[in-house]
């Protein structure tokens, strides 16, 4: 199982927020996207009393937030706000935190405060969208992304959408550039398309301690293949899930589509065939 790492909104690079030179500093990291040493360099500034409190403190949300850390990055966005209650970027994001943490009622309040700021980002549209999507209302939700796509045209693209039948020759396109051996454990592994990733479900294949995230692209269910004979048997049949509405969101048109369903294939087959972490990167499979 996993998810991938981008999410719902593109990582914000455009934050202003002084010429404070140890700001500066973290942004350029921020930038780099070298966000572990701009944790680091954070929590320091923190801990010596340089740069601005209010301004680390979004900043350190914005760096857990672009690590995966949902949790952490709601609590910083919710201390930044108490200082400046109208920040745009702070609301946005703390409805992006929300909604991370699959708390769809709470990122909805908090989505529609920060749309209401006469100066609200353009992301907060993207992130209602996505709560919409979560409605099953996908004809609003497809507005609010090209609204969006209208406004940040740099920054977003209106999703391409597909029939079901489309999308699954997609796929089948996405297995015929899969290596070989990785093309052979389909005929084990079956590859099941769903709108969206189910909540409850998603919880019980990560476990305990392990949070999956609403807007992953893919996700492995099952037994690694070397665990296969060592086990008594699985709970439930070994499946790989492709999210189509998530893949579709994320693609930049029809061939950067089947790209990423080809990436996100290679990635999950990759957990099936008991790769760790260390060798998805070696092979480019993040």
């Amino acid at each position: 199982m996993d998810l991938e790492p981008e999410g719902i909104v593109p990582p914000d690079t455009d934050v202003v927020v002084g010429n404070d030179p140890v700001i500066r500093e973290i942004e350029k990291l921020l930038e780099e996207g070298k966000l572990d040493a701009a944790l680091r360099e954070i929590d320091d500034a923190i801990s010596s009393g340089r740069g601005n409190e209010v301004d680390l403190v979004f900043l350190r949300g914005d760096c857990c937030l672009g690590l995966g850390l949902s949790v952490e990055a709601e609590q910083q966005f919710r201390i930044a706000l108490q200082g400046d209650p109208d920040c745009p970027s702070s609301r946005c994001w703390l409805a992006m935190s929300l909604y991370l943490q699959w708390r769809f009622d709470e990122a909805e309040q908090a989505v529609q405060a920060a749309r209401e700021l006469p100066d609200a980002l353009v992301d907060a549209d993207v992130v209602a969208g996505c709560l919409a999507e979560r409605r099953a209302q996908y004809t609003e939700a497809d507005g609010l992304f090209a609204r969006a796509a209208m406004a940040a045209p740099d920054k977003y693209s209106t999703p391409l959408r597909l029939t079901r039948e489309a999308f699954d020759e997609e796929v089948q396109r996405a297995v015929v550039l899969l290596p070989p051996q990785f093309q052979e454990c389909l005929d084990s592994v079956p590859v099941v398309v769903q709108e969206l990733p189910d909540g409850q479900f998603a919880a019980a294949v990560a476990g305990d301690g392990v949070t999956l995230s609403p807007d992953m692209l893919g996700m492995f269910d099952g037994l690694p293949l070397p665990d296969e004979k060592d086990a008594a048997g699985a709970s439930r049949p070994t499946s790989i899930y492709l999210f189509q509405r998530n893949l579709e969101r994320m693609a930049l048109g029809r061939a950067d589509l089947s790209e990423q369903i080809r990436i996100t294939l290679w990635h999950e087959l990759g957990h099936y065939l008991g790769f760790e972490e260390e060798d998805m990167h070696r092979l480019g499979l993040e």
